[in-house]
């Protein structure tokens, strides 16, 4: 392997940016050699601006480059499964930002090529990476929260609409906040709670408001008549082992707080919330609270995730976030949307 990595991503939009580019300028052995979008201008707006030598304007041209070793995929959501896969093809390693797919479908055509191919495959769900999330994971190894039988998952805000296509319409993105913030919120919750296997679920979705104008955007206004996914979404989620989860995500919602994104997880020893690490439990017949305190040392969430991608590509490690996560997450979310469609609860398979 090159004694510096040379990266190429797909996709020049705003996670790239803010969260990958300075994620990948803190990787000592890594640098971003190739952008690729549909839009040149846009490729080429990326380029100049952090001075990456080669511009694509076709996926498919950038995974043949026998110079790159990595490929950063930070496009629409639905356009993730084809890139991801030529990639794994080509030998590169792959970081997807999520969702990894939209469907468990696409995502076990992702679990085969992945299992054929040679390069390390990971998933950015970056709030693993969080302070919060280091020290909660950390906390949890040491001090069992004895059978877990409940949890509560919150992805939801007060008027947070996206106003760009690739997150409202559905040949795009494949869903509203379910698929947007909801799968980080539920990633980090069944992560906390050590994947236990989801069996069953019922769950409703709805576009409230985003075809109106009552609630104003935080992000400026977007294009009603292009809105084709929900702005609010519920499920009950039951497990094999006899736990039970809801999951809440919205963009538009009439709440007190700004954004809700938290995890609360009750076991009979003992319960923990994230982020804020408070932890309730009792003793010889008294309550006892705790705060388990965020991680010190840390980088931001994104650029953490992308130094530990760094680590196992260089072979010190396994994917951080490997695929078979993604498809216990997807399972959930795309049963919350059948149970919706059909109105009825949804064993999952």
């Amino acid at each position: 392997m090159a004694s510096k990595l040379k990266v190429g991503v797909v996709g020049s939009g705003g996670v790239t940016r803010a969260f990958h580019m300075p994620g990948w300028a803190a990787v000592p052995d890594c640098e971003v050699a190739a952008a690729c979008d549909s839009h040149r201008e846009t490729a080429e707006k990326l380029a100049g601006d952090f001075k990456i030598p080669s511009v694509h304007t076709d996926y498919r041209d950038l995974v043949a480059d026998p110079a790159i070793d990595i490929v950063d995929v930070c496009t629409p959501n639905q356009l993730h499964t084809e890139i991801v896969i030529a990639a794994l093809e080509a030998g590169k390693n792959v970081l997807c930002e999520k969702p990894l797919a939209t469907t468990t479908a696409d995502i076990h055509r992702i679990g085969e090529a992945a299992a054929k191919a040679k390069g390390i495959l990971m998933v950015a769900q970056n709030q693993r990476f969080t302070p919060a999330a280091v020290a909660i994971k950390r906390f949890l190894e040491e001090r069992d929260l004895g059978e877990v039988y409940y949890a509560r998952i919150h992805a939801t805000r007060r008027n947070w609409m996206p106003a760009r296509p690739g997150f409202i319409d559905p040949a795009l993105s494949g869903g509203g906040p379910c698929m947007d913030i909801g799968v980080h919120a539920l990633d980090l919750g069944l992560w906390l709670m050590n994947f236990p296997k989801a069996v069953r679920v019922s769950g409703r979705v709805h576009t409230n408001f985003a075809k109106g104008w009552d609630i104003p955007g935080g992000w400026g206004e977007w294009d009603r008549d292009l809105v084709g996914v929900e702005d609010f979404a519920s499920g009950f989620i039951h497990f094999e082992n006899g736990a039970t989860m809801v999951l809440e995500a919205s963009w538009l919602h009439h709440q007190k707080e700004s954004q809700d994104f938290s995890a609360q997880i009750f076991g009979k020893n003992g319960s923990i919330h994230w982020p804020s690490g408070e932890y309730a439990s009792v003793f010889n017949r008294a309550l006892v609270d705790a705060t388990v305190l965020p991680a010190s040392g840390l980088q931001p969430s994104h650029t953490e995730e992308i130094l530990a991608f760094a680590k196992a590509v260089r072979g010190s490690d396994p994917s951080p976030v490997p695929y078979t996560d993604s498809l216990k997450v997807i399972g959930i979310l795309e049963g919350i949307y059948e149970s919706s469609k059909q109105n009825r609860e949804i064993a999952l398979a």
